[in-house]
């Protein structure tokens, strides 16, 4: 599952390979079937990743040497609704960009003296930042129809780890491509293309478990094959009492 997303400014190139000799039950795999194999793999209780409707979680950006660069809250709510907030403490910097029930808004503050500033986001941006949203609140489902698809994409390969790739793709225009172990079907590494052109990667380095489910619990981020960074996921609720507003337009 894809946890982080390109707002926070981190996120390798996508090595599709052909058919490896040993793949032998290649023929027989589908999206279906690896997108079920994938969700048995993040928990016992199939079941229960349906029951999951909010999502919050706290995160640590770090550059390349280690150094902590900001610190992020993010809050996931169906039916498409996505709030995060991103505090640079060093330098008093705070950013928060949100789809909420009708539209999307940005703010930020360039100091902790300054006024914030608020505006609209684009509507096409909004549109994603619903589908970034129901895809993670989805464990990996296959996109409701008329929102987006998933396609199975053959073999790949990790960093000489050999699994499977899928590529999600919704009608927003949001794209990933999941890369999930050719055995366990764990979920290896997650791409995504930047506005800028690049390919970003997030390859999952650990995991925890959260009321019996498996999240990321650290990840490193590549841009066009150069490691750029870390993320460290220090806190993870699933189905957590929300404040009454969080997701309407600021007011000031």
């Amino acid at each position: 599952m894809a946890l982080f997303r390109p707002f926070s400014a981190l996120f390798a190139t996508l090595l599709l390979a052909g058919p490896f000799a040993l793949f032998a039950a290649d023929t027989a795999l589908t999206v279906e079937v690896i997108v079920a194999k994938a969700r048995a793999a993040l928990t016992s209780d199939v079941a229960a990743l349906d029951k999951v409707k909010i999502l919050r979680m706290e995160f640590k950006a770090f550059d390349d040497k280690g150094k902590e660069l900001n610190t992020s809250t993010l809050t996931l709510a169906v039916p498409g609704y996505r709030l995060q907030q991103t505090n640079d403490r060093d330098r008093g910097l705070e950013a928060v960009v949100c789809a909420g029930r009708l539209d999307g808004w940005t703010t930020n503050r360039t100091d902790a003296l300054a006024r914030r500033s608020v505006r609209s986001v684009p509507y096409e941006e909004f549109k994603k930042l619903q589908d970034m949203s129901r895809d993670d609140l989805a464990f990996f489902a296959l996109p409701a129809a008329g929102l987006g698809t998933a396609t199975y994409k053959g073999p790949s390969d990790i960093d000489g780890r050999k699994t499977q790739a899928v590529e999600y793709a919704y009608a927003s225009g949001f794209r990933l491509t999941r890369h999930f172990d050719a055995e366990t079907f764990v979920l290896v590494a997650s791409d995504q293309p930047t506005p800028q052109g690049e390919l970003q990667r997030q390859k999952i380095e650990a995991l925890t478990k959260v009321d019996g489910i498996a999240f990321p619990s650290k990840e490193s981020i590549f841009v066009d094959g150069k490691k750029s960074g870390d993320v460290t996921y220090d806190q993870i609720q699933v189905n957590p009492a929300l404040p009454a507003g969080l997701f309407d337009f600021p007011t000031f």
